[in-house]
């Protein structure tokens, strides 16, 4: 089956939202269980089979990101929010670059924007 390719600007268009964050969304876990995404400024690919998932976790104002066998985390430095969705960014210590999350309080999903992932999440709490 033909994978249809995923521009960065479809995953970064629910990304931006301008009212501020009232209240916490409170913590809660999320892994990319049904598929690997990585993306080039041309296009994305679609890994649905023999990849490692990737964990992303809210701890008060913490966002951590554990891949394979490391673990890297950061202070939120932006939390926004539109209804149901939220969105967090982290700079990420000792990874050059940061962490953009979107989470939808409602579904319990969420998208991760990290590096050349954009990974759909389920999450728990």
């Amino acid at each position: 089956m033909p994978v249809r390719p995923l521009t960065v600007g479809m995953m970064l268009s629910i990304a931006v939202f301008p009212a501020a964050v009232s209240a916490a969304a409170g913590d809660f876990s999320c892994r990319n269980t049904a598929a690997e995404i990585t993306c080039t400024a041309q296009a994305c690919a679609v890994n649905t089979t023999g990849f490692t998932p990737i964990g992303a976790t809210m701890r008060g104002n913490s966002l951590e990101v554990c891949a394979y066998s490391g673990c890297w985390s950061g202070m939120v430095d932006l939390r926004r929010q539109r209804g149901s969705h939220l969105v967090f960014h982290a700079n990420l210590a000792q990874r050059k670059g940061g962490a953009t999350l979107v989470f939808d309080r409602r579904k319990r999903t969420a998208t991760l924007l990290w590096g050349n992932y954009a990974l759909p999440m389920s999450c728990g709490e």
